[in-house]
């Protein structure tokens, strides 16, 4: 969940307590836009010092500190903040990223109960708090979260539901994957119908024309009971079609587990059609009521031992839930 959340470095100004401590918070807001944070951190200590009721410093001084992963210098001064001023919303807010960086999940999910009582369309509340709902294993509050932040305009709304709540099956069934954050992945197509749905994805501003690496989700409904290393072999004579040539390497399975999988990779130096190469890293997972097939892949003859890692602790991470699990 770490990686899944966006830290907003805030900065809020409060009228004036006294002038020497308005005039070093002043500085330290200039100097904290230029991401001067050593001289910013000074002069909010000095703001402080002059007048320890400036409710204003401490937050300015905590997003310093969450910005440099000073955790609890951070909680300490939201904490503050909090004590000498309870509407003040943003402090909910960031002390919430806090505990989501220490998987707090509870008490940042208390937090953003908080900022959403006071002001639902602050932004981006909702869909943080979607993902909190869902590393909490409430799909249902999770989907309901992004449904309403699309309602009211969060353009990062859609992403989300795609993410969290797109693969949805008979029965509330669901493989979800948490697609880094950082990646800046966004949904490029998304697919229906009564045998299967599939969602591929794009990073940045890359097209299918051009693309450097794509991730696909998808779902195969009413498909059930396929061992694994049948599942992977049927991939395999799929690939063949268009590339002869290519390679499949078996990684990892765990088929004495309540959703069986495996992973693999196919790797294929040049399709039939072009020169292109193209290697994918596969990870497929039995449900109860479907079969979920997902891959990573970038236009190389091979993927790289370090990629290949990151990729399989990424599905690793995937989990079959349902809308009806325990809250």
């Amino acid at each position: 969940m770490k990686k899944l959340v966006s830290i907003f470095i805030l900065i809020t100004t409060i009228n004036s307590y006294g002038q020497t401590a308005q005039e070093y918070l002043d500085s330290g807001i200039e100097k904290h836009n230029k991401q001067d944070y050593k001289g910013a951190l000074k002069d909010y200590n000095n703001a402080i010092k002059e007048d320890d009721k400036l409710a204003s410093a401490y937050f300015n001084r905590g997003t310093i500190k969450l910005a440099t992963y000073d955790y609890k210098g951070a909680l300490a001064d939201f904490n503050k903040t909090i004590e000498l001023d309870n509407k003040f919303i943003k402090a909910y807010y960031s002390r919430a990223t806090v505990y989501v960086n220490q998987e707090n999940y509870k008490n940042a999910l208390t937090d953003l109960n908080n900022v959403v009582e006071m002001n639902e369309i602050f932004p981006n509340v909702l869909t943080l708090r979607g993902q909190i709902h869902f590393a909490l294993q409430n799909k249902e509050a999770c989907c309901e979260d992004f449904k309403r932040a699309k309602e009211i305009g969060d353009p990062a709304a859609d992403k989300y539901l795609a993410k969290y709540c797109g693969n949805e099956q008979q029965g509330g069934e669901s493989l979800m994957l948490h697609w880094p954050e950082e990646e800046n992945w966004k949904v490029g197509s998304n697919q229906e119908n009564e045998q299967m749905m599939m969602i591929e994805l794009l990073r940045n501003n890359e097209t299918f024309e051009n693309w450097t690496e794509i991730g696909t989700m998808q779902s195969i409904k009413g498909v059930t009971g396929i061992p694994m290393d049948k599942a992977m072999n049927l991939m395999y004579e799929e690939s063949k079609k268009t590339c002869p040539k290519s390679i499949l390497t078996f990684i990892e399975k765990d088929e004495n587990v309540e959703y069986p999988w495996v992973i693999f990779t196919i790797e294929c130096g040049k399709y039939k059609d072009s020169k292109t190469a193209e290697s994918q890293l596969w990870y497929i997972v039995q449900g109860k009521t479907s079969m979920y097939t997902n891959f990573r892949a970038i236009k190389e003859a091979s993927i790289p031992d370090i990629t290949k890692k990151k990729w399989i602790d990424f599905f690793k991470g995937g989990k079959v839930v349902y809308m009806n699990d325990e809250k």
